[in-house]
């Protein structure tokens, strides 16, 4: 099993509408052959900034997902906030991590 740990901090635009966008997710990759589960968080402190944390069986499962039109219905519903979101780039990051125990 792999953990994908994604961080993005929002740089201008609405994190608040973004918030509510991934509370009320379609929750696509689920659905994905490999997926475990998913939880989207975002920081207390520091609420322009947000962590996508999933678990999948393999990292081939995650390979999968990554070139699937479920990601790109995902990714694309960003663009639908009103008031835009920028992601800033330097801060964006993707980890994997094998699960040990």
């Amino acid at each position: 099993m792999i953990v994908v740990v994604s961080r993005i901090s929002v740089t201008s635009g609405n994190a608040v509408a973004l918030a509510q966008q991934y509370r009320n997710r379609r929750r696509l990759v689920e659905t994905m052959p490999g997926c475990m589960g998913v939880e989207i968080q975002r920081h207390q402190d520091r609420p322009e900034e947000f962590v996508a944390y999933s678990r999948w069986e393999d990292e081939d499962a995650f390979d999968r997902y990554q070139r699937h039109q479920a990601r790109r219905e995902a990714h694309a519903r960003i663009s639908e906030i009103p008031g835009r979101v920028r992601i800033d780039p330097d801060t964006r990051s993707t980890d994997r991590y094998e699960v040990l125990s």
